[in-house]
């Protein structure tokens, strides 16, 4: 029988964490607001944190914990494809956001590239590693082991709540989103909020560490 009891505690813990939006809410956000597939929207956001909970709570945690490299190595990763991401909304503020533009095919062959971007972020960005495999991972790992599944459960549907509210809060945005002025500028953010995260990871990796 499944202990279910740590369920709540999983799911307080991850909402705390999800609500704090992170390169990956940026990114649905202004896929959902360029009319992009809410279910699969909500699926990948969703999809990417079930998986980085399942790792960790498979011992993915632990592992990086117990090595220092590796966990740099990912931070490096992380910091690379922020930079990448970063760079690419700046041009899209400077020059214009092929959905506010009417772009027809432009905007169709963007959407893909939109959505592999979200995934790649999704997976791969160090904030969700932090929150999911190094903060619910490591709580949950301390957890008696027939409450994990519970546990972990809870965390996948905070994520699941969380992305569901967020998309369909986009989506009741959307007639804010009519001009260009306004997809340029919310690029600006993204971007700002790229490369700033970049420069804070990469501050962190590089300050001397104290005796």
């Amino acid at each position: 029988m499944v202990d279910l009891s740590a369920l709540p505690q999983g799911f307080v813990l991850g909402l705390g964490m999800f609500i704090c939006p992170g390169p990956k809410d940026v990114l649905i956000l202004r896929e959902a607001l360029a009319g992009r597939s809410a279910v699969q929207l909500v699926g990948i956001g969703t999809g990417s944190d079930v998986a980085l909970i399942a790792l960790s709570m498979l011992g993915l945690s632990a592992a990086l914990q117990a090595a220092p490299g590796l966990q740099s190595a990912a931070q490096v990763l992380g910091i690379g494809l922020l930079l990448l991401h970063g760079v690419q909304a700046a041009r899209s503020a400077l020059i214009g956001h092929p959905a506010a533009l009417g772009a027809g095919a432009h905007a169709s062959a963007r959407a893909g590239r939109g959505l592999r971007q979200l995934l790649f972020v999704s997976l791969l960005n160090p904030t969700a590693w932090l929150d999911t495999v190094l903060v619910i991972g490591t709580v949950g790992a301390a957890l008696p082991s027939g409450s994990r599944l519970g546990y972990a459960v809870g965390a996948m549907c905070a994520s699941l709540v969380w992305f569901l509210a967020w998309v369909a809060g986009a989506r009741h945005a959307q007639r804010w989103m009519g001009n260009a002025r306004a997809w340029r500028g919310l690029d600006a953010g993204i971007a700002l909020a790229m490369l700033g995260l970049a420069a804070w990871m990469a501050a962190g990796l590089v300050a001397p560490t104290p005796p």
